[in-house]
Parts: C-alpha cells; structure tokens; sequence
C-alpha cells in the first residue's frame, strides 16, 4: 500500500513537472508568433500611427462595462502603450534558450525601444491634442518625434525581421517575413 502511494505522488509530481515544463518551453511556432508576429503592432510606429489615432475617435476599454468608452487622447495612447506592455512581458516570459534567444533579444529590444519612446514622445503629443494645441504645433512635435526615432526603430525592427527569417528558416516555419 505504502509503495503503491509513493509511486502514485510520484507519478502526480512527475506529471505536474512535465506540464510545467510545456507551458514554459513553447513550441517554435508559437514562440515565433509571440516575439516576431506580434511585432506588427509597430509597423505604423510614428507619424503614420500618431496621425491615425489623432484622426479617431479616441477610446479605452472599460472593463466593469466590457466596452470601449470615449476617452481623452492621453488615456487612449496610454491604453495602446499598456497593450504592448502586455506584449512585451508575454515576450519577456518565454523561457530563453540557445535556439531563441537571439529571437527574442531582438523582440524586446525593439518593444522596449518603442514604448519608451511612446511614453517620451506620443503621451505629450496627445496631450497637446487635448489640450486644443495648433494643428502647427501638433505637426511640429510629430516630426521631431519621427526625427529623433525613425532611424533607431527602423534598425530594431529590420533586426527582429532578418532574425525572425533565419529563426522561421531554420524550424520550416510557413511564414513570409516582410523587411
């Protein structure tokens, strides 16, 4: 009995390793889709997306009512920032290994990037929105933004890309990598 007990908590605790482990080592598909896919969330980075969400309606989701409610243009652009913060820490909980840590180095490298840079450079700008600044003023602040950014964040996503390419090569991943 006694013997028959220990294997049966030696099978549970065999068990709950064994989930434990697959629910840290992801698959390359899956870990290509959280630190390489993911990273589309940023191809409007900049001018283009600054310019998009000045142009919308801003609005956050509200939790308590499970929808999306008007809002001012700083809680709408921290709402997106919060969004990739999400991303950034579902990339920063992937298990890091020989096979994708360059996958992911590049991943938060580019994430971190872009969101420090959102929180210096879009929470002003929306704020100026806010605030009813000149569509001049507005204008100006956007392209030094762009001015001071675009190069840094290009290089950081062509890395991510061109190491998303070998990483989807090297696992026969079915993925197109646009750079």
């Amino acid at each position: 009995m006694k013997n028959t007990l220990n294997k049966s908590i030696a099978f549970v605790l065999i068990a709950v390793s064994l989930i434990a482990t697959s629910c840290t080592n992801l698959s390359p598909e899956k870990t290509f889709e959280i630190a390489a896919l993911n990273s589309n969330l940023l191809s409007r980075f900049g001018s283009k997306d600054i310019n998009y969400k000045l142009e919308s309606e801003p609005q956050i989701y509200d939790e308590s009512q499970k929808k999306m409610i008007p809002s001012s243009y700083y809680d709408y652009f921290k709402f997106d920032i919060a969004n990739l913060e999400t991303q950034l820490k579902k990339i920063q909980e992937i298990e890091e290994d020989d096979d994708n840590k360059e996958l992911l180095q590049a991943s938060k490298d580019l994430f971190s990037y872009a969101i420090a840079k959102q929180k210096e450079g879009y929470l002003p700008i929306a704020k100026m929105k806010d605030e009813k600044a000149s569509s001049e003023q507005i204008e100006k602040a956007i392209a030094e933004f762009d001015a001071s950014t675009q190069k840094d964040i290009d290089a950081k996503f062509t890395k991510l890309m061109n190491v998303a390419q070998a990483y989807v090569d090297k696992h026969n991943i079915n993925a197109k990598i646009g750079i």
